[in-house]
């Protein structure tokens, strides 16, 4: 390097000390420590860096989202920093925070994300899932088939069904070929509107689900998910 080229870097270096240390760190090979980046400046021109101005530069480069700290504290340029884990992005912010970061709260936070499931474990459980989903409709599918094939009696078909459902954790609304009051929130009227109460016919069942009670409802206060309503007519 000539001895214009160092003067010129010496002075970039003091207008824009920053810009100079990451140009260095870009045009390197291999990620640089500390004391080679300094060293590398000095073969350039640059006055030995002050500790107070290292230090100051030092914190932006660990901010930088274009400089990756490897094993060593070698400091490495990358186009495009892989995306931390969500703890370690949540760490970085605690440590920038300092005292004004409560332990508790941050307890609480890391534990959220610790018990978080990843995106990939929340697919794969969706997935298992509708698969047995799928697989108890395919029982029961096969299973009516079997029996019809068998001859079997309507109502020990009906009975068969129920049973299957039941073991779901499903329960019927209704019975087909009942009468019963018309309940808007279970029935499901064919054709124009019904009064609450009047009495309907039911020409096909529906379903409802029994979700267990969460600990800030009354023990035993289950709720009920109506899944399919029953479909009634006048």
């Amino acid at each position: 390097m000539t001895r214009s080229a160092s003067r010129g870097l010496a002075g970039a270096f003091r207008q824009d000390p920053y810009g100079v240390v990451l140009r260095v760190i870009r045009e390197a090979d291999a990620g640089l420590t500390a004391a080679q980046v300094k060293q590398t400046l000095v073969a350039q021109g640059v006055a030995a860096v002050d500790k107070q101005v290292w230090d100051r530069l030092q914190r932006r480069l660990r901010w930088d989202e274009h400089v990756v700290v490897e094993p060593g504290y070698r400091y490495r340029w990358v186009e495009q920093a892989p995306a931390p884990a969500p703890i370690d992005a949540f760490a970085a912010i605690v440590r920038a925070a300092g005292a004004r970061a409560r332990p508790g709260d941050v307890a609480v936070v890391e534990e959220a994300l610790v018990n978080t499931p990843s995106r990939a474990d929340s697919l794969a459980k969706q997935q298992q899932v509708r698969m047995d989903g799928l697989r108890a409709l395919a029982d029961l599918a096969g299973e009516v088939e079997e029996l019809l094939a068998s001859q079997a009696s309507e109502r020990a078909l009906v009975h068969r069904v129920r049973s299957r459902v039941k073991a779901a954790g499903l329960h019927p609304i209704e019975r087909a070929g009942e009468t019963v009051p018309f309940d808007f929130r279970r029935h499901q009227p064919i054709g124009p509107p019904i009064a609450a109460g009047k009495p309907v016919l039911v020409i096909r069942p529906g379903y409802l689900w029994k979700a267990p009670a969460d600990r800030g409802r009354e023990r035993g206060a289950d709720e009920e998910i109506v899944l399919a309503k029953a479909t009634v007519q006048e």
